[in-house]
């Protein structure tokens, strides 16, 4: 009976020192993904989000029908126009505040051929008054960083396989992405990511 008490004692003790060491192998791993440069880091999406909903930013019918009239008679012509098919004459919004006014400002990205290559598509930055600040040259998903330069927030942006920050300068955003120095950050897990369609699927209007 001793006998049977002892043994089961001591299957416990090497269960229990076995798990330990198992606890610390776990602890040690994730002290060393902690450790990683922040720069290696990808932005952190929560996985319950659907990629079925519409980025909240991006939904906002009464602004939309203002930005059919402005891209209608303001940025585009005539001739543009009848160029353009109806069926690709396609854009998606963007509300946000980039220089933290306490208003936004509003991206437009067009969805058409017409304005949209291997490199990207066109984009338009306007303020909250729908006057024209930055029009973008083959652009692709924007990440815009909650840190300040200039007074405007940085973004952050892929073009020609590097990574690009676009920094606020004399009025406006660079307006060639391919044009910006090349940078060794990465956009980090507290940027607002724009007209991505996993992670921030914004909604499709015509013009």
């Amino acid at each position: 009976m001793i006998k049977n008490i002892l043994k089961t004692a001591v299957i416990f003790l090497v269960v229990f020192f076995y798990s330990c060491k198992q606890d610390n192998s776990k602890n040690k791993q994730i002290e060393i993904y902690q450790d990683l440069d922040p720069v290696e880091k990808i932005p952190i999406i929560d996985p319950k989000t659907s990629v079925d909903d519409y980025a909240k930013q991006s939904v906002d019918d009464a602004l939309a029908e203002k930005l059919k009239i402005y891209i209608s008679t303001q940025f585009l012509n005539k001739e543009d126009l009848n160029i353009i098919l109806d069926n690709q004459r396609k854009f998606q919004l963007y509300k946000i505040d980039l220089n933290n006014d306490g208003e936004n400002e509003v991206f437009i990205n067009f969805l058409t051929s017409y304005f949209c290559g291997t490199g990207g598509c066109t984009l338009l930055l306007l303020n909250n008054n729908l006057e024209l600040i930055t029009k973008f040259t083959t652009t692709r998903t924007l990440f815009v960083e909650q840190t300040f330069q200039n007074d405007w927030r940085v973004i952050m942006t892929e073009s020609q396989g590097s990574c690009r920050k676009l920094i606020f300068d004399s009025g406006s955003y660079p307006s060639n992405p391919s044009m910006a120095d090349i940078t060794t950050e990465f956009p980090s897990g507290h940027a607002e990511v724009l007209f991505d369609k996993t992670y921030s699927k914004a909604k499709t209007y015509f013009f």
